[in-house]
């Protein structure tokens, strides 16, 4: 049922109450039994006019029964990805986050935007604090589904620090780490989540579906295993970013993140943290994860402390639906990286 239909409803069970309320008025005098009859009534309109427009639970809005396909919101690129792999053309994919600039974590939905994401038939969420967003929106709580709910106790909790840089100005990476999508284990919890709940909304699709996600599961299970072993050849790393944690959770890595950018220089503070952090670190070359490409003279300055980078851009490539392979690319860097540094 459409927001707009809702609304009609209310409005008719609020001509309701008010025509209960004028008879009531009208025969209250004929006897006692006839007043409480009435009061009933009127109890139970209320009920079920609150119930329709109350902002909360599930009343938001029905998903449309004649759709050519599903709606199917997605939270961020790699579950994009994943409906994406799963689902192909059966289905929808809702990405309302991807019209605004930066990090979608950060986004701060309107309220159209929350509306279209209500009405759609599945909505998919990361969990571990990645949408904070929700906690103040109604969705309909039967259409949800948080993708790395089985796993919660994996879930990374860490202190957050404050700070301001890129589009979104000043925030705080929070108690606990969201990109649960680098770890593999999670990932394929988080694939077959999503897997279950397509084969519910598209039960034709069902060999498709278990036949893609067999397939990806294969993929992510490779991944899993190259990256533990480049941590036995380089445990240590340095990051630009606190992103990386269930990736170090997957291969046992240990990782040294800083809160750089990019596209700025980071201050004589900043380097000089670093610079502490690379004299711990006794191998002649050391290796930092980046989310994107360092500038040149970001780069030039790792050289001259021995440091080389590695592009990991967390959540995939801008504008590539396919986070898998994008992860197969990263991981890939992250082997030669470590062979090289030790030769």
């Amino acid at each position: 049922m459409s927001l707009e239909r809702y609304q009609a409803r209310a409005q008719s069970n609020a001509c309701a109450v008010y025509s209960a309320r004028m008879t009531c008025t009208i025969h209250h005098r004929e006897n006692s039994a006839h007043r409480c009859v009435c009061a009933l009534l009127i109890s139970l309109c209320s009920v079920m006019m609150c119930m329709l427009v109350a902002c909360g639970g599930n009343a938001a809005p029905a998903p449309t029964a004649n759709r050519a396909k599903p709606l199917v919101f997605a939270a961020n690129p790699p579950i994009a990805s994943f409906v994406d792999a799963l689902a192909g053309d059966a289905v929808t994919v809702i990405t309302p986050w991807s019209a605004h600039a930066g990090d979608p974590a950060q986004w701060l939905p309107t309220s159209a935007e929350i509306r279209s994401v209500a009405a759609c038939d599945l909505i998919v969420l990361n969990g571990a604090g990645y949408e904070p967003w929700t906690e103040q929106a109604a969705l309909p709580r039967a259409r949800v589904l948080v993708s790395s709910e089985s796993k919660r106790d994996r879930y990374i909790t860490e202190s957050g620090s404050v700070h301001s840089h890129g589009p979104q100005g000043e925030h705080s990476h929070g108690a606990t780490a969201s990109t649960t999508w680098l770890s593999m284990e999670m990932a394929q919890t988080q694939l077959d989540a999503i897997a279950q709940r397509l084969t519910q909304l598209l039960p034709t699709q069902r060999e498709s579906i278990e036949s893609n996600r067999v397939a990806l599961q294969a993929r992510l299970h490779a991944l899993s295993t190259s990256v533990r072993a480049t941590s036995a050849r380089r445990p240590h790393w340095f990051a630009s970013h606190p992103v990386y944690q269930y990736l170090a959770q997957e291969g046992g890595l240990v990782i040294d993140s800083m809160h750089w950018e990019p596209g700025e220089m980071p201050s004589d503070s900043e380097w000089e943290t670093l610079r502490g952090l690379r004299a711990r670190d006794s191998s002649p070359v050391a290796l930092m994860l980046w989310e994107g490409e360092p500038g040149i003279a970001i780069r030039e300055k790792l050289a001259a402390i021995s440091t080389n980078v590695v592009v990991f851009p967390p959540q995939g490539v801008a504008g590539e639906r396919d986070f898998v392979s994008s992860l197969e690319r990263s991981v890939a860097a992250m082997q030669d990286a470590a062979a090289s540094s030790v030769r």
